[in-house]
């Protein structure tokens, strides 16, 4: 019995000593840095109502790239059929394929004539 007791105590004050551990406060006294802006609110909201809406971006470092595509959707759509076709594109990622020279002039000549037919369509 003097053994479990010993234990006992022995656990008691570990955990005592732990929870002290981490009672203390984990904040540090930094200096509060104080801001002085040169312009006035109104200053800055007057600034914002001169910007042209297509100058300000909100909450983005810079602007979103613009597609630089110069196909029409059904070439990209015949192109991708085409593609698939050939077994060059699917949906297995864990392999890539790479089209042959030959593959990639079927695909091109797909969207070429999507192109025709959407011309033929419109006339």
């Amino acid at each position: 019995m003097n053994a479990k007791t010993l234990i006992a105590t022995a656990l008691v004050l570990s955990f005592a000593g732990a929870g002290a551990a981490f009672a203390q406060e984990g904040t540090q006294d930094f200096p509060v840095p104080q801001w002085k802006s040169s312009v006035t609110r109104s200053e800055v909201v007057a600034t914002l109502k001169a910007t042209p809406a297509a100058q300000v971006q909100a909450g983005e470092a810079s602007a979103a790239p613009k597609a630089a595509s110069t196909l029409t959707r059904a070439q990209v759509q015949a192109e991708t059929r085409e593609a698939l076709r050939l077994g060059v594109i699917g949906s297995d990622e864990g392999t890539v394929r790479v089209a042959t020279p030959a593959q990639a002039e079927q695909i091109r000549a797909a969207g070429l004539r999507a192109l025709d037919g959407n011309v033929a369509r419109a006339e």
